[in-house]
């Protein structure tokens, strides 16, 4: 078995003009890309140079929100409506590039607003989404997020992620995004949290730490991971959500961490 990688446009291709960045992509031997929420006057741009290079499409974004320090508002009880609309939106450019998931960004805690108020909303907002899905549509995602990276985050950690995923009890349609940079900061053990998460998990992203560089370059035990990855039969896409060093040029698949069935190691 050969662990599959889709690469990140936003994050290893920020430096490029939207809409050369799945051509760039492409060239470096990608099949498969993911992003985050793109910018709207470019999405019918980028839709059809993924269709002209018949890229596949792991995973986007809901929108951060309206402001500056936003990074979700499925759990903000004051912006319901806002967050409704986006999500048709994002859906429709998720069916446009037939994407396999859409990552619906939880956010932060917020002021004058119990957590326990943030996850209510957070689940009527899921409730509601799930009832737009219809056969073939993207899986939904929810991603614990680490709380140096981001402020108070409302999901920290696969626990946090869980709840809500159980509660809503619709498995084949909202899953786990286990993201190892996060969780590597969030969890005593990312080994044994990734095993016990097994059952739920939809997507998979990779970045080190620290800095969010490529897989290899600090403290997250990656050769671990990926044996262990492999090991529970994960099948999809593992996205490549690091920051490149300048003099690094992206290539798939990602050395040293190419898994074989023979090996069951690095190449």
């Amino acid at each position: 078995m050969t662990l599959r990688y889709s690469a990140h446009l936003n994050t290893l291709y920020g430096a490029v003009p939207w809409p050369s960045r799945p051509a760039r992509a492409a060239g470096d031997g990608f099949g498969c890309v993911e992003l985050w929420a793109p910018p709207a006057d470019q999405r019918e741009v980028l839709a059809l140079e993924l269709d002209r290079l018949a890229l596949e499409v792991a995973c986007v974004n809901t929108a951060e929100g309206p402001y500056a320090d936003d990074f979700g508002q499925l759990g903000n009880p004051a912006a319901a409506a806002w967050w409704r609309e986006d999500f048709r939106q994002t859906l429709a450019f998720a069916r446009r590039i037939r994407a396999g998931a859409i990552n619906v960004l939880a956010g932060g805690r917020l002021a004058g607003s119990s957590r326990g108020n943030q996850l209510a909303t957070a689940h009527a907002n899921l409730a509601w989404a799930l009832t737009t899905l219809r056969e073939g549509d993207p899986q939904l995602l929810l991603e614990p997020l680490n709380a140096a990276d981001r402020r108070s985050p409302l999901l920290r950690g696969v626990d946090d992620a869980r709840a809500l995923i159980d509660r809503l009890d619709r498995p084949g349609s909202l899953r786990l995004l286990f993201d190892a940079y996060h969780l590597f900061q969030e969890e005593s053990d990312l080994l044994a949290v990734l095993r016990d998460a097994e059952d739920c998990i939809g997507h998979i992203q990779i970045a080190d730490w620290p800095g969010r560089g490529r897989p290899g370059t600090g403290r997250i035990p990656f050769p671990e991971l990926l044996d262990a990855i492999e090991r529970l039969g994960y099948d999809g896409w593992i996205g490549l959500e690091h920051f490149p060093h300048p003099a690094e040029e992206p290539t798939v698949p990602p050395a040293p961490h190419r898994r074989t069935a023979a090996t069951g190691g690095p190449a």
